[in-house]
């Protein structure tokens, strides 16, 4: 178990978190949204998504500690912020999220659906677990905090439009604007900006993830 230099919210790594799971010692709570919940989820989580998240009616268990997570450990860093503001203790979270639970081998539960149609295959969009950072800041701050973009704009020294393309994915977070929303909202200061570097290669591994598989082999420790 380690501390997160800038938040101060302890990380722990899959494999303890599941040996904690098995031993029936933690309630495991999941910040992620209900459609990413849905779509596929650890078992034994609860749903707890940060959008709706208020740290002063957060619950807790006599007996159990709390693990919160998410898809790559940002927002369950964030929550986890948000926890120790309010004076609880002991906010722990997952290193890499579910992310890094299904690289450890560990299973989750995927809702099951019918099989698409040929042609509904064809149109088919992949599945993104890394939203873009304007849907995060839109869905997780502005609308649970009853923020107007224009609002925030101003209070950042942002303009109007480049605000309602950030938040429509039509701009995309540097530096500058990730130091700006973090200390406006108080979060790390590099938050923002992982969440894009976070989507973006998301993004990639979808558009150029088979073609770099066939084209480049992995270097061997022996070559």
């Amino acid at each position: 178990m380690s501390n997160s230099p800038k938040s101060g919210v302890q990380s722990i790594d899959a494999s303890q978190v599941k040996k904690w799971l098995d031993q029936d010692k933690i309630v495991l709570v999941d910040v992620r949204e209900t459609s990413e919940y849905d779509q596929e989820h650890i078992p034994g989580s609860m749903l707890l998504p940060l959008s709706k998240f208020d740290p002063e009616i957060f619950p807790t268990v006599p007996g159990k500690m709390i693990v919160l997570h998410c898809a790559v450990g940002k927002r369950s860093e964030s929550a986890g912020k948000m926890l120790i503001s309010e004076g609880h203790t002991g906010a722990v979270h997952l290193t890499g999220g579910i992310e890094a639970w299904k690289a450890a081998g560990y299973a989750t539960e995927i809702q099951i659906t019918p099989p698409p149609s040929p042609s509904e295959l064809k149109a088919q969009q992949p599945v993104y677990l890394c939203p873009p950072p304007g849907n995060v800041l839109n869905e997780e701050y502005l609308e649970p905090l009853s923020i107007a973009p224009e609002e925030l704009a101003k209070h950042i020294g942002m303009v109007d439009t480049d605000m309602a393309k950030l938040i429509n994915g039509e701009l995309s977070v540097n530096v500058e604007m990730s130091l700006r929303l973090a200390r406006y909202f108080s979060t790390a200061a590099d938050f923002w900006v992982h969440l894009q570097l976070e989507h973006d290669l998301e993004l990639a591994r979808h558009q150029f993830g088979a073609q770099i598989k066939r084209e480049i082999t992995p270097r061997t420790a022996t070559e």
